[in-house]
This record gives C-alpha cells, sequence and structure tokens, in this order.
C-alpha cells in the first residue's frame, strides 16, 4: 500500500476532521470571516430542471456548513448579529425569558435585561453546587492553605471559582441574601419577597438589580 510522504505540502491531502475543525474555529471564529461560498459547478448533462435545482440546493447547504462545534456557534453569531451582548447570553435569555418564575417575569417586563438574567442563573447554579448532597471533596478556599488531598486541585477549578465568587457575592448583599437567594433560587416573587421582608416592591426590585449587577462585575 503507498503511504503519503511525511513533508508532502497541506493542499496535497485532504484535511483530517480535526484539522478541518481547527481551520474552520480560527477561520470564522478567531477571525471572524463569513461562511464560505460554494462553487457550484455547471448543469451536468441528462437530468431535468428540477433535479439540478434540488442538487444545486445541496451543494450549497454542504458548502456552507462548518465542521460540528463551530457550525453551531457561526449560526448563533448569525442568529443574533446586530444586537448588543453575546450571543451565547443573548441566545440563553431568549430561552429562559420562556420559563415561568420570578427572574422569567422581570425579564419579560423588563424589569431585568439579559445579562442580570445570566447573572441569575449562574448564581442558582453555583448555590446548587455548595448546598448539594453529593461526595465530592471539599476544596480549600481560603488564602494561604497548602496543599494535600483537600485542596482546591482536587476539584475542577471552574467550581472553586464559582464557589468563591458565589462566596464573595452573598458577603456583600448581607444581611439581605435570604431574600435574594428566595427569589433567585426558590422563585419567589417579588411582591411576597417584599411582604415577607417588610420592604417595597420597588426597593426589593432595586435590590434584586443592584445584586445581579454586581455579581457581572466580580
Amino acid at each position: 500500500m503507498q503511504h503519503e510522504r511525511a513533508d508532502a505540502p497541506p493542499t496535497a491531502r485532504k484535511l483530517t476532521a480535526a484539522e478541518l475543525r481547527e481551520q474552520h474555529r480560527i477561520t470564522h471564529l478567531v477571525l471572524g470571516a463569513p461562511r464560505p461560498k460554494p462553487d457550484l459547478p455547471k448543469k451536468p448533462k441528462g437530468i431535468s430542471k428540477l433535479e439540478w435545482r434540488a442538487m444545486k440546493e445541496r451543494l450549497r447547504q454542504e458548502g456552507t456548513q462548518l465542521a460540528p462545534g463551530i457550525e453551531e456557534r457561526v449560526a448563533l453569531s448569525e442568529t443574533w448579529r446586530g444586537i448588543a451582548g453575546t450571543p451565547e447570553t443573548l441566545e440563553f435569555a431568549a430561552r429562559e425569558a420562556k420559563r415561568e418564575g420570578a427572574i422569567a417575569r422581570l425579564v419579560q417586563t423588563g424589569a431585568l435585561d439579559a445579562h442580570q438574567l445570566a447573572a441569575a442563573q449562574e448564581i442558582a447554579t453555583a448555590y446548587t453546587l455548595i448546598t448539594a448532597d453529593v461526595a465530592v471533596r471539599t476544596a480549600k478556599l481560603e488564602r494561604g492553605t497548602g496543599g494535600g488531598p483537600n485542596a482546591a486541585a482536587a476539584v475542577p477549578i471552574g467550581r472553586v471559582l464559582l464557589e468563591r465568587a458565589y462566596t464573595d457575592w452573598r458577603a456583600a448583599v448581607a444581611p439581605h441574601a435570604d431574600m435574594l437567594l428566595a427569589i433567585i433560587v426558590d422563585d419567589v416573587g417579588i411582591t411576597d419577597a417584599a411582604r415577607r421582608w417588610r420592604m417595597s416592591n420597588r426597593r426589593a426590585r432595586t435590590m434584586l438589580a443592584s445584586s445581579l449587577d454586581r455579581w457581572r462585575r466580580r
């Protein structure tokens, strides 16, 4: 069997799936280039116009399709092009706004924006991770601690950072953290939360928005 020369130029062989994905990543995500425009061949002889129309559509779709993982992110950017905010944040907000719940209703009324909605979801995720009854090693989050089996390296660093961010956020919004978590995590409505903690709806809504902005600035 004939083997490919090791020094063959890249154009002399077909790119592997990994190489093609990396090429698409750099071209379309890093450099922001638009989708490729396929060069369609001339109409083959012996096929009808209807068959040729279907063939052209198939070739056009195949020619503009990007590698898995890149296609979805480019499509997301195309969907939200021209709208302020990252495509991921906007897409997340659109999905979450369809949910029932206190935060979702505030987004629907315009009291909270997409970035504040994303912050609320991150806070809820952090709260769930910290309070969940799962067998996970406890990370030493205090500054100046040493290594060992319970060091921060024993758990994913992303979780460590999220838990630390949550701890700092909760300390910053004290003594109203319980009210804010009731709204963010338990979907308690603003009116009910304000009544329970004896404050006006307006103040409760302002405190919520301020706390979500504080999370975004962390």
